[in-house]
Formats: C-alpha cells, sequence, structure tokens
C-alpha cells in the first residue's frame, strides 16, 4: 500500500458535496484509480461506490474488484463465464477443454454472463474429463474477449438493477494457449470461492454506496456507525480463506443485519430524505441484495453444522 493509499473506514470522511458517476465508464475508471494509488481492490470498490447514485454502480465496482482479488493482474473488465443451460453446479458444465497441438480447443456455450458485452477478459469454467467415482473434472482458463471464436449476444435487461448487463457467450474451437489454462482445480479453485469473494465485494460496494447517501442526504450518525461496523467486519473477512466455515457463518450475520436496517426503519428513514429519484431506484433495485440468498442460506447451514459433526 502506497502513501496515497486509503482504506474502507477512510469513506466515513469524504466531501459529501462530491458529484456522483454519471456512467460505468466513469465508476471503473476511478476504481483503477484508487487501484492504482495502492487501494485493495475492496477499499477501492467502497470508495468508488459512495460517490455512485445507484446500486447498479455499486455492484458494477464490487463484481470486478472480487475477480481482481481471486485472481490479481487480471484485465479488466472481466467476465466469470459459468452458468450454462443446466445451471452452475460442476454437474451442469458441459464446455470441453480439450488438448489440441500445443494449446488446448475451448467449445461449449455460457448462458447468462454478467458484464460479458463489456468484458475484456472472459474467465471460463470448462470440463475436461471425470474422476474415476464420475466426477467431472473443471478448470478454468483466461482469455481475451476478442479472440476468434467467440460470440457474445447481449441479453434483455432485467426489470432491476438496469446497468448490470448480462449476455450469453458462445465458444466455437476457441484456441487456448497453455499459460491461459490456470492452475489446480478449477472448482475449488475458483468458481466454489468466488461466491463468497463476490458476496464480500459487493455487499461491501452496497454498503459504501448507502454511506454515500447518508452522507449527502442526513448525517445520520447511528446509522453511518452502523454500516461502518459491518463495512469493518467485511474488511476482515475478506483476508480469510472464502472455503472456511467461519467466514460463511459471519457473512450470513452481515447480510441478516443489513435486511433488517432494511425492514425495520433505519433505511426507510433514509430514502424519505433522498432525491425521490434515487429513492425510487433503491425500492426497484434492492431485490440485487437477496439475490442468491437461498444459496447462501444453504452454505451457512452446511458451515454450522460443519462446527458440531
Amino acid at each position: 500500500m502506497t502513501a496515497n493509499a486509503l482504506t474502507v473506514l477512510d469513506v466515513l470522511a469524504q466531501d459529501g458535496n462530491e458529484p456522483t458517476w454519471k456512467s460505468l465508464t466513469q465508476v471503473w475508471d476511478a476504481y483503477a484509480q484508487e487501484r492504482a494509488v495502492g487501494s485493495s481492490p475492496f477499499a477501492a470498490a467502497v470508495r468508488v461506490a459512495s460517490r455512485a447514485d445507484r446500486l447498479g454502480q455499486a455492484f458494477a465496482v464490487g463484481y470486478p474488484a472480487a475477480l481482481e482479488h481471486l485472481l490479481p493482474g487480471v484485465t479488466l473488465p472481466a467476465a466469470l463465464c459459468v452458468t450454462e443451460a443446466g445451471g452452475n453446479r460442476p454437474s451442469a458444465i458441459m464446455t470441453r477443454l480439450e488438448r489440441a497441438g500445443s494449446g488446448f480447443q475451448l467449445d461449449g456455450r455460457k448462458t447468462f454472463v454478467t458484464f460479458g458485452t463489456l468484458a475484456r477478459t472472459l474467465i471460463i469454467a470448462a470440463r475436461t474429463g471425470e474422476t474415476p467415482d464420475r466426477r467431472p473434472q473443471l478448470v478454468v482458463v483466461r482469455v481475451p474477449a476478442d479472440r476468434e471464436g467467440i460470440t457474445i449476444e447481449q441479453l434483455p435487461e432485467m426489470r432491476f438493477v438496469p446497468e448490470i448487463q448480462h449476455a450469453a457467450v458462445s465458444l466455437r474451437g476457441v484456441v487456448v494457449d497453455d499459460g491461459e489454462r490456470l492452475p489446480g482445480d478449477g472448482y475449488l479453485g475458483c468458481v466454489k470461492p468466488f461466491r463468497t469473494v463476490e458476496d464480500i465485494h459487493v455487499i461491501g460496494a452496497c454498503i459504501g454506496y448507502l454511506m454515500g447517501v447518508v452522507r449527502r442526504v442526513s448525517q445520520n450518525a447511528a446509522l453511518m456507525a452502523d454500516l461502518a461496523a459491518l463495512l469493518a467486519a467485511l474488511d476482515r473477512l475478506r483476508v480469510e480463506p472464502p472455503l472456511d466455515p467461519h467466514v460463511h457463518v459471519a457473512l450470513q450475520g452481515v447480510y441478516a443485519h443489513l435486511e433488517d436496517a432494511d425492514q425495520q426503519g433505519a433505511l426507510a428513514r433514509l430514502w424519505r430524505t433522498a432525491p425521490e429519484e434515487e429513492g425510487a431506484r433503491w425500492a426497484r433495485d434492492r431485490v440485487l441484495l437477496r439475490v442468491a440468498s437461498e444459496a447462501r442460506a444453504a452454505r451457512f447451514d452446511r458451515a454450522w453444522s460443519a462446527f458440531f459433526s
């Protein structure tokens, strides 16, 4: 970290009169500037999100921060390509990576890729074979999005956070070099931990956004302190192994606390003082915080059970 790098809690002292971002390009440029002075991906995402004027922008900076945390040095914008027609479980991955000459060939189709149309880099989960007990062997490759054989089709906007674009990605005879295949087990080394890393970075960015709203419109010290405590907890969790059951238990507590704040009135009172247009966007987009909540709850249940097995 350089002398100019700031931490997540420095967001408390930011100027509430700074202009908010108007586009994803501004958001991503600001994130790159934060990273350039040594801020961690998490701190950079939080600080940039605190100047967002909508939840979609917060997600848009939390997502690449998660990818950069998991895969240092990845060229951004990047997109993780896992989900296929049968879902995102290992057994659903039919995209194949097979040896071809001195490298590999990639064939398949991904049906739901976040920011796929904007990505410069695609991080793709593929099957290479099966284990003796017939479980799929997965690897992850990292290739430029403009590689020959890759076709990216934008999907329709969702009814919430329309700023977050999604795409389908077709892969036909895509040449992959040896150095573009990431080492190790693609599922345990990338796909599975990313679920937790993404949760930490995205919810951290969302909290950064809410802290920016507090600073701009209400100066509610109690709510700001509450959000800062959640942010500090996430900043601690991000440095822990993402598959550690302790992380899943603590992360569930962060989500539950934020949900309580949203349902029990603290955030509702905040939105009564916010610009009407921004409040309407929050009402539309807040469902983002509950996306994949069932999967998170299942991870929490397994993690809690592990303490007593």
